[in-house]
């Protein structure tokens, strides 16, 4: 398995499958819910204007992908995050995804070290993500990487079985870079 970071010039080559991974990761599973395609298209385009990806390749197949941007691209930063960071000095890892098959091999944890190892420390002084709590392998492994909860927020979802509304209680955590 190669590592690679993507980024505006090269992201393209990548789009339908981070697209896909994207729809596979997030409509069906623990984080079930509708989505649309169309949508979350638009969604990766505006991401790689000012942010970039860390894809994992296996025989030119992306197997995960981390994709980070400035803070200020999430639309729904709580306050407590605005009243205490320089939003402009924040990294957001936007979204982490393994496709299900390659779960529990490391993967995630190679992302968030490579995305540590390559970050823009001059820029950017903490680095923050946000997750489902209910999520608590995702959370588990960021908090063994030194991420600490700081902020919630909750997200209104729809169920793509029964296209009722849920609420999805997330959590922003905070890791300091050095």
């Amino acid at each position: 398995m190669e590592l690679i970071r993507i980024d505006k010039r090269n992201y393209q080559n990548y789009k339908d499958e981070l697209l896909q991974l994207y729809l596979n990761c997030f409509s069906s599973g623990l984080s079930a819910q509708t989505i649309d395609p169309e949508a979350i298209g638009h969604y990766l385009n505006s991401l790689f204007v000012e942010g970039y990806g860390i894809i994992v390749l296996k025989e030119d197949k992306v197997f995960g992908a981390l994709l980070a941007t400035p803070l200020s691209f999430d639309e729904l930063i709580p306050d407590k995050i605005r009243q205490n960071f320089l939003v402009e000095d924040c990294v957001y890892i936007a979204e982490m995804m393994v496709t299900e098959s390659a779960r529990g091999q490391g993967l995630g944890k190679q992302l968030l070290l490579k995305f540590i190892q390559t970050v823009d420390k001059k820029r950017f002084k903490h680095a923050f993500i946000r997750v489902w709590v209910e999520n608590s392998l995702a959370i588990s492994l960021y908090r063994s990487r030194g991420y600490q909860d700081y902020a919630y927020i909750d997200q209104t979802k729809i169920n793509p079985d029964t296209n009722e509304t849920f609420v999805m209680h997330k959590v922003y955590l905070h890791k300091k870079l050095s």
